[in-house]
C-alpha cells in the first residue's frame, strides 16, 4: 500500500498545491477559469476521444456494465435518500440531495488522471462510459426531481437545461464522437493519435490543481451530520454497491475493479453548486465535497492495495 501512496502522492500534492495557490491568490480567477477551459474543453477530451476511438466498439457497449453501473447509481442514491428521510428529515428535497450526494462522484477530474497512474490508461474506457451515464441520466433525473418537488423556490436549472448543457459538455461529445469512430471502425492517422496523447497528458496534473483551487473556501458545516451521512455513503457504500452488482452480471473483472474504484471517487464539486441553485443542504454539500476529497487521500490506495 505504501508504493501505491507514494506512486498517487505528487497527484494528491498538486491539490494541495492547487488549493495554496487559490489561497494565496498566485493564480486569480481569470487564469483559473482558462485553466478550467484548456482541461474540459481539450486536455481530457483529448484522452477520452483517443482512448475510445481505438477501442473495439464491442468491447465498449458492455450492457452487463452499463445496466449494473445504473442499477448501483439508483438503487444507492434511492435507499440512501429512503433512510436520510425517515431518520433526519421529513423533506423529500432533501432525501434526493443525500441521495444524490451519495453517488455522484468526481470522474472526469479525479478518477481518471489517478486511476490511469495506478492501474493503466486502459481504465479511462470504463470510466468514460460512467461519466456518460452520470451526465446524461443522473442529472437530468435528479434535476428533475428536485424541480419536481420546489415549492416557492426558482431554481435556474430545470431538466431540459440540465440534459442540455451535458449533451454539450466538450467530456460527452469527445465520448460520442470516439464511439462514433469506433462503431464505423475508422482510423485516425497516427499523428492524430500521437498527438491526442501528447495533448492528454497534462490533464492530469491540471485536473488535479483545479481540485485544489476549488476546495479552497470551503468550510466545515456547523450541522454535519447530513454531510458524514453523505460522504460515508460516498466512500463506502457505492463502491461495495457497484462491485456487487457487477459481479453478479458477470462484467469483465478488469472493468469491475475499474467501476469499484471510480465509484470510490469523492464527491464532485459540482454537487455543491446544485444544492445551492435549489437552496437545499448548500453547506453541507460544500463540506461532503471537502470532507470526500481529504479522506480520498486514503481510501483510494487502500481499495488499489485490495484489489491489486
Amino acid at each position: 500500500m505504501f508504493e501505491i501512496i507514494i506512486k498517487i502522492l505528487p497527484l494528491f500534492s498538486l491539490v494541495a498545491i492547487g488549493y495554496l495557490f487559490k489561497r494565496k491568490s498566485i493564480l486569480n480567477d481569470e487564469g483559473l477559469k482558462y485553466l478550467t477551459r484548456f482541461v474540459m474543453y481539450l486536455s481530457l477530451p483529448a484522452v477520452l476521444l483517443g482512448k475510445l476511438a481505438t477501442t473495439d466498439f464491442n468491447t465498449l457497449i458492455d450492457f452487463h456494465f452499463l445496466f449494473a453501473y445504473l442499477f448501483s447509481l439508483f438503487g444507492v442514491m434511492l435507499i440512501s435518500g429512503l433512510i436520510g428521510y425517515i431518520f433526519f428529515s421529513r423533506n423529500t428535497k432533501y432525501s434526493i440531495m443525500l441521495g444524490l450526494g451519495g453517488v455522484y462522484g468526481n470522474i472526469g477530474f479525479l478518477a481518471i488522471p489517478v486511476l490511469s497512474i495506478t492501474i493503466g490508461e486502459w481504465v479511462s474506457v470504463p470510466l468514460a462510459l460512467m461519466l456518460t451515464l452520470d451526465l446524461l441520466i443522473l442529472l437530468p433525473v435528479a434535476t428533475f426531481l428536485l424541480q419536481l418537488n420546489s415549492t416557492n423556490e426558482q431554481s435556474n436549472i430545470t431538466p431540459i437545461k440540465a440534459l442540455k448543457r451535458s449533451l454539450f459538455n466538450p467530456l460527452i461529445l469527445s465520448i460520442m464522437l470516439g464511439l462514433f469512430l469506433s462503431i464505423w471502425q475508422i482510423t485516425l492517422p497516427s499523428y492524430i493519435v500521437n498527438g491526442l496523447g501528447w495533448l492528454g497528458k497534462a490533464a492530469g496534473p491540471c485536473a488535479m490543481f483545479i481540485v485544489g483551487t476549488a476546495l479552497y473556501g470551503r468550510k466545515i458545516s456547523q450541522k454535519p451530520i447530513a454531510a458524514v451521512y453523505m460522504s460515508t455513503v460516498k466512500l463506502i457504500v457505492m463502491p461495495f454497491a457497484v462491485y456487487l452488482f457487477m459481479s453478479l452480471l458477470s462484467v469483465n473483472p478488469e472493468w469491475i475493479i475499474a467501476a469499484t474504484l471510480g465509484a470510490a471517487m469523492p464527491c464532485a464539486a459540482v454537487l455543491g453548486v446544485i444544492a445551492e441553485e435549489h437552496k437545499i443542504l448548500p453547506q453541507q454539500a460544500s463540506t461532503a465535497v471537502l470532507v470526500t476529497t481529504v479522506f480520498s487521500v486514503l481510501t483510494i490506495p487502500l481499495l488499489i492495495r485490495i484489489f491489486s
